[in-house]
């Protein structure tokens, strides 16, 4: 794993006036990726849409599957789950990021009811995936590439770009109805393990037993268990280890507290007890580890 998210990202893309964000990723020696590109599953509120420009990948966008080629365009709508992950260490890859709101009108014209307001009611989704020769991809990928290039300076030709984009989408009958996406137990699925996700990621510091998780949940901790691991690979309670984890690492790295005082504020009441998860996950103490990184 590259990088540690929070399941609900609290990046900040774009700014308040301009709320469109473009990014580059390459994988490689030298790079932020040097095996490969990597982000565990997480949801916000802006779309993207990806373009692939080298090598492939595979996309789970609420635990659905797709694998990506060069060429292929991507688009995750708002709140939806998602992890993206490249296959090898030569891959290179953009987004566009943006608050969906933007494109909305306050006057209720035709293009605002026929077009924007059913995918922020989100009565309809954007679709997942386009490649090459399919309906709409060239008109699509024309505009992306603007979009692109007016990023830095030229808001408002970025935002008419994703509004050509939109209308392209809906003219050629791209737009999916979302109960046809997910059936009902699929949903409860997704919603669920975001529920779960966000509950432990802000309570993290607090005692959180399987009992409360599966209150949250409205489910037994037998269900629990096994839906969970089904989608993580790993238990409620093993992630919620590897969630504190992670965050004294951030403490040690970025803090000056002492390794009893970052025991107590990622959740552990027993330093020992910490001292040895850290030592399992990390393969070394939380003091050697704290020795072998700068302070940033």
């Amino acid at each position: 794993m590259n990088k540690d998210y929070s399941l609900e990202e609290n990046v900040t893309h774009g700014t308040k006036l301009q709320p469109i964000r473009c990014i580059r990723f390459s994988t490689g020696k030298g790079t932020v990726y040097p095996e490969r590109f990597f982000v565990q599953r997480h949801w916000h509120h802006s779309c993207e849409i990806l373009r692939i420009l080298k090598g492939k990948f595979t996309i789970e966008i609420d635990l659905e599957r797709y694998e990506l080629r060069e060429g292929d365009i991507c688009i995750i709508g708002s709140g939806e789950l998602h992890q993206l992950e490249g296959k090898g260490s030569d891959t290179l890859h953009d987004v566009i990021i943006f608050n969906p709101h933007i494109l909305e009108f306050s006057y209720e014209d035709q293009f605002q009811e026929d077009v924007i307001a059913p995918i922020l009611s989100q009565k309809y989704a954007l679709p997942h995936l386009l490649r090459p020769g399919e309906a709409a991809y060239d008109r699509v990928m024309k505009e992306y590439d603007k979009i692109i290039k007016h990023s830095e300076n030229q808001y408002f030709e970025s935002k008419l770009g994703l509004l050509i984009i939109m209308n392209e989408l809906k003219k050629n009958n791209c737009f999916i109805k979302t109960s046809r996406i997910q059936n009902e137990a699929e949903k409860l699925r997704v919603d669920r393990y975001k529920t779960l996700i966000s509950y432990m990621e802000e309570h993290f510091m607090e005692k959180v037993t399987l009992d409360d998780l599966g209150r949250l949940a409205g489910c037994n901790t037998q269900y629990l268990c096994h839906f969970f691991k089904e989608i993580s690979g790993v238990s409620p309670m093993q992630y919620l280890i590897e969630y504190r984890i992670s965050q004294a690492q951030n403490m040690l790295m970025h803090t000056t507290k002492s390794i009893l005082e970052i025991s107590l504020d990622c959740g552990f009441d027993n330093v020992s007890y910490f001292i040895r998860q850290f030592r399992k996950y990390k393969g070394m103490t939380p003091g050697k580890y704290r020795r072998t990184n700068l302070y940033t």
